[in-house]
């Protein structure tokens, strides 16, 4: 129930030492779509303490997630999806086209497929053991920030650019 999700994610949110500002966000969510929506807005805190594990997703939230664009153990196959996240042993396809603008966020184990096309720019955050392959046509853009143990491999067509960021921490900071 949402009450139950919400007091436990406030908890653990504290726990991690979120900001007064945030927590009282937290604590005034109405619904599961406000607290999803917190968890994008504030994925650096998200991932940095992941104050939200993925087992406290598949006991609490899976099902009821995915049409935020939050992905757990799953095989989304999607299109000019403007915020995807993927956790756990997902397997994400992607195709973005036309003048798409997408935020995409994978961490743990995910593979993931990117096709970049027409004038789309895509940005990429990969994390752990996330495997990613960018193709990218026509005069789309990706650009891509790979933290430590991530892989990510690339073709760059026409007069796409690909920018491949190396950073040389774990997860954001």
């Amino acid at each position: 129930d949402f009450k139950y999700i919400k007091k436990e994610a406030l908890k653990r949110a504290i726990d991690n030492d979120i900001c007064e500002e945030w927590a009282a966000r937290i604590n005034h969510t109405v619904n599961v779509d406000e607290l999803l929506d917190m968890y994008i807005e504030g994925i650096d805190f998200s991932f940095s303490t992941e104050f939200l594990s993925n087992d406290f997703f598949r006991r609490n939230l899976k099902g009821h997630m995915e049409h935020k664009g939050i992905f757990l153990d799953d095989n989304p196959i999607l299109e000019n999806v403007k915020k995807i996240v993927c956790l756990g042993d997902s397997r994400l396809n992607l195709i973005g086209n036309q003048y798409l603008v997408s935020e995409v966020f994978l961490r743990d184990k995910t593979k993931a497929k990117i096709v970049a096309k027409d004038s789309a720019f895509i940005m990429v955050d990969i994390f752990d053991d996330v495997d990613l392959e960018v193709i990218a046509n026509d005069s789309s853009k990706v650009c891509v920030n790979v933290y430590k143990g991530a892989k990510v491999s690339f073709k760059q067509l026409d007069d796409s650019y690909v920018k491949i960021v190396k950073k040389k921490t774990k997860t954001f900071k």
